[in-house]
């Protein structure tokens, strides 16, 4: 395939223009005239995001003690950081949910990704710098989104390159730039780009399978990276985990984090992942 990142975007208005929603709230938000009210009377002329969002606000994921029963009230408590981050992630899940899943297991992706963020989440909570990750769940939730943009724009090109893949002559990235000339990171990136979508979660797209090429948003992406081999590991004993992750790995190594944490993160994401599937990815 000889088109480059800007003609596979092209020609689509589902991916050359973001979500709406995503514009008007960010426009919204950085109007310091706009108060929570004003917020969400936007919010609210799409029932389905604000139905998520209230979902989402009064779960466990939160943990507020007292219910919140209105979108007013939610931004009032939660700011307008958390409140951007989640209507970007509502409205992102939203633009891909309609995917056929004939060639594409879309359920197996979002499983895949919704564990890269509770393991991206937990490993921010042990990093020095963890008051600077505050959109690790979120870059971890869509760092692989550029595999739903091949897959919904060339899904034969795209199954050709996870065949490629599974034979074991190239890894996945190879494969998909000898397929397309281009990888799902590019084009993951380019797209949150396109978008205006927050630097550290663009960055984290576009670097996590290769952290060590960023110049900014490094201790994310690194996170994010090891977060995601986590979550393709067989953690069923300590011995597949460490095949996956062993102690002396560079990435690990890199992070500056205790091996020993790693256990207790893997117990704490499998007693939350059905609940938190269910509030992102449930009806």
């Amino acid at each position: 395939m000889t088109a480059s990142i800007k003609d596979f975007l092209a020609g689509d208005i589902n991916l050359s223009s973001p979500p709406a929603i995503i514009m008007h709230i960010t426009q919204a938000l950085d109007d310091a005239n706009n108060n929570a009210s004003d917020i969400a009377k936007l919010i609210q002329q799409d029932p389905s995001l604000s139905a998520r969002m209230l979902k989402i606000v009064n779960s466990a994921f939160f943990g507020f003690p007292a219910t919140i029963k209105s979108i007013d009230h939610s931004i009032t408590i939660l700011g307008a950081h958390e409140i951007r981050l989640l209507v970007m992630t509502s409205s992102v899940v939203e633009q891909f949910s309609n995917m056929p899943n004939t060639t594409f297991n879309i359920e197996s992706f979002w499983a895949h990704s919704l564990k890269t963020a509770l393991f991206s989440k937990h490993l921010a909570s042990e990093h020095p710098k963890k008051r600077q990750l505050s959109s690790i769940f979120v870059s971890g939730l869509l760092h692989y989104i550029g595999r739903l943009v091949l897959y919904s724009k060339a899904p034969d090109l795209a199954r050709s390159a996870d065949l490629l893949a599974q034979s074991g002559q190239v890894n996945e990235i190879e494969a998909e730039i000898s397929t397309f000339g281009f990888s799902h990171a590019d084009i993951g990136g380019a797209l949150f780009d396109l978008w205006q979508i927050p630097d550290s979660i663009k960055n984290t797209a576009k670097y996590h399978h290769q952290p060590e090429l960023a110049n900014n948003d490094k201790e994310e992406i690194l996170l994010v990276h090891l977060a995601s081999r986590l979550a393709r590991a067989d953690t069923s004993s300590e011995e597949s985990i460490m095949l996956e992750l062993p102690p002396e790995d560079s990435a690990w190594l890199k992070s500056g984090l205790p091996y020993g944490i790693i256990d207790g993160i893997i117990k704490e994401t499998e007693q939350e992942f059905s609940h938190t599937y269910q509030l992102f990815f449930g009806s």
